[in-house]
């Protein structure tokens, strides 16, 4: 963004699309910005870019220390746009242009800013839903660089501060793992928000600078809870001296004369008034618009500057006179705002030296270690607390193993038994990778809101790397737990080779492993969970197909059989075919209790002509000839192939991680 070497009070020209900017002392820790324009292209119904458009033309304005700012404007004015060009947190795609000048106290202002502690409250916050409130405040407070000690009295004063003592031992809910889970209601979780935000910030960076953002905190709220959060913005901007922004949607009259400051946006961002809130009435009311008594004067004023694109009922354009007199109203506040000495915008600070630029006294951030520590026991909390979960997956489990050992139970060792075996293992593999693979689909992609909020903290953030292997440790050993188990619960019902019993479990429990790091890379390549579930089973599918290069089932064709190394089911399956048949030695004749109940029908013959012309294997390593395997070790080479799947999608979703932060 454009420099600019003075502090400027911000008044916009008479002339659309230029800004002229007078030259006024601002109080000290005041937020300013010139000019911030931002546009769009814009896509046709074939996808194709036909055009551009402006969401903001050049807003300009600024905020003073211990006030709260408001900024009201119709749905699609920009006011949430703005909110993200102050906080550099516009995703700028190729092809749109962000130009602008932000500043405080003269200093150009970015994420990297030292000498300003900048807070973002977003318009739906969300958490780790099996934390309780203190729990995530006291996360917050060590990540911030607090002794444990220290963040237990900060988080305290806190939650006294936010009026969250009542709940401050209730978990805060929501869909972080995948399921709704009930928790704190939405004005406490909006007070959550703000307290998470700007938690232990106040005393330090008082003498240098707060300023916190807040989208629509009151949005969902009923008009009690959402005057309640106004009251909150109020309280926390003068006890704080901080700079208070925050965009309001049909605030109630109560709420609205709390406030201190008003930005009115027109659409494309264009400022139709920028004052005190209780002057805002008698300026309209100067320039021909009256409130009518006993009337909101926030919906006036949204009413004012929107446009209708209805036709009236005695036939004139609606939308050509409601854009009329929206142009009216911004070019009337255009004249008034090109004089330096306009009463309304020069109340706001009294003339103070321009301050030096300063670090604000922010706690050194924990190591990486430290970050790990911590992260890890948030991991172990939220996996302990949906132990129901897990116990649905274990029942899950058994009765699956049951399902499959009813329907193969006691194969024996004839000769039918060595196909059937083979599919026993193909399912087992397949069902292991499904189950492993939804639950990371349905999970990860949820909690990386949560995760892609905490990492853009300017203090407190943490780096991709301590949150994904503290992830990986806690959560990977328990998902290996329930194929271990199905398999456990599988293999005697359906009478599977006892000596190769410890590698046929291991490798199931690697191929969950495998399934679920490919949920991982698959979620954090996805922008969405939708999106995610819906590309994973696909993905799935591919595995499956290039899983047999043994071609027990199928043949892979010569030009994929390159990528069927790729492919999880491979390695998994020739695991188990190793495990099973390694020392196995077969009878000449089926003895299990099916193959003796299928001799007496007339389907018998066909089969047993079938078997007969081929010699029948005598041991399971002629089986493994058969299928172009290794006779011997085998099982622990796949095994290994399995762990270089793993690290692949886990090397890809690092990179997803770092290169999206978060």
């Amino acid at each position: 963004m454009k420099n600019v070497e003075k502090n400027y009070s911000i008044f916009e020209s008479s002339q659309r699309g230029r800004s002229h900017f007078a030259p006024l002392a601002l109080a000290m820790g005041t937020l300013t910005w010139r000019d911030v324009k931002y546009t769009v292209r814009t896509k046709n119904a074939d996808g194709n870019h036909n055009g551009t458009r402006e969401i903001l033309r050049g807003s300009s304005a600024y905020a003073s220390p211990g006030r709260v700012l408001a900024i009201l404007g119709p749905s699609g004015c920009g006011k949430t746009t703005l909110l993200n060009a102050l906080s550099s947190r516009l995703d700028v795609k190729r092809g749109d242009t962000l130009v602008g000048d932000i500043r405080f106290n003269g200093t150009t202002l970015n994420r990297d800013s030292r000498d300003v502690a900048l807070s973002y409250v977003e318009q739906e916050p969300k958490f780790f839903s099996n934390l309780t409130v203190r729990e995530t405040l006291e996360l917050d407070a060590r990540l911030r660089g607090e002794s444990d000690a220290d963040a237990r009295d900060v988080v305290e004063a806190t939650l006294r501060k936010m009026s969250l003592m009542s709940c401050a031992d209730t978990i805060v809910g929501g869909d972080t793992g995948g399921k709704a889970v009930a928790g704190i209601s939405g004005g406490e979780r909006r007070r959550l928000a703000i307290a998470s935000e700007t938690l232990g910030l106040g005393s330090d960076a008082q003498s240098s600078g707060l300023v916190v953002l807040v989208d629509e905190p009151t949005s969902g709220l009923d008009a009690f809870q959402a005057d309640k959060m106004v009251d909150k913005l109020v309280e926390l901007a003068e006890r704080e001296n901080a700079c208070v922004v925050c965009t309001l949607h049909q605030p109630r009259s109560a709420s609205f004369a709390k406030v201190h400051d008003v930005l009115l946006l027109a659409s494309g961002g264009r400022t139709a008034y920028h004052g005190p809130s209780d002057a805002v009435v008698k300026y309209f009311s100067d320039i021909g618009y009256e409130c009518p008594e006993h009337f909101n004067p926030a919906e006036f004023l949204i009413d004012l500057v929107s446009v209708d694109v209805g036709d009236g009922a005695d036939g004139t354009d609606t939308e050509t006179k409601t854009r009329q007199r929206v142009e009216r109203i911004v070019e009337c506040w255009e004249k008034r705002a090109a004089g330096a000495n306009d009463t309304i915008i020069s109340a706001h600070g009294a003339p103070t030296k321009r301050p030096e630029s300063r670090e604000v006294a922010i706690k050194k951030p924990p190591g990486p270690f430290r970050q790990f520590r911590l992260l890890a026991g948030r991991a172990w909390r939220q996996a302990k607390r949906e132990m129901w979960v897990n116990g649905v997956r274990m029942i899950a489990s058994v009765v699956l193993a049951g399902a499959f050992g009813s329907c193969n139970f006691k194969l024996g060792l004839g000769p039918r038994s060595v196909k059937r075996r083979i599919a026993v293992l193909m399912q087992a593999c397949i069902n292991t990778s499904m189950l492993a693979l939804v639950k990371s689909l349905n999970g990860f992609p949820r909690e990386r809101a949560t995760v892609r909020r905490e990492m853009a903290r300017q203090n407190g953030g943490y780096k991709p790397g301590p949150y994904f292997l503290s992830k990986l440790l806690i959560e990977t050993p328990i998902d290996m737990v329930f194929p271990v188990v199905f398999g456990g619960v599988m293999a005697p019902m359906v009478g599977l080779n006892k000596a190769g019993r410890k590698m046929f479990l291991s490798t199931l429990a690697l191929q969950s492993a495998a399934a679920a790091s490919l949920g991982l890379s698959i979620s954090a390549l996805s922008p969405n969970a939708e999106v995610a579930l819906a590309i994973g089973p696909c993905v799935m599918v591919l595995n499956i197909m290039l899983g047999d290069a043994s071609g027990a089932f199928a043949e892979v064709p010569d030009a994929l059989a390159p990528v069927s190394k790729l492919s999880l089911i491979r390695h998994a399956f020739e695991g188990v075919l190793c495990s099973e048949f390694e020392g196995l030695v077969f009878e000449k004749h089926d003895t299990d209790a099916k193959s003796v109940a299928d001799a007496s029908k007339p389907r018998a013959l066909k089969i047993a002509k079938r078997f007969g012309e081929g010699i029948a294997p005598r041991t399971g390593e002629d089986v493994l000839r058969g299928l172009a395997l290794p006779i011997s070790g085998h099982a622990r080479r796949a095994a290994n192939s399995q762990c270089k799947v793993i690290a692949l999608n886990i090397a890809v979703t690092y990179v997803a991680l770092v290169c999206k932060k978060g």
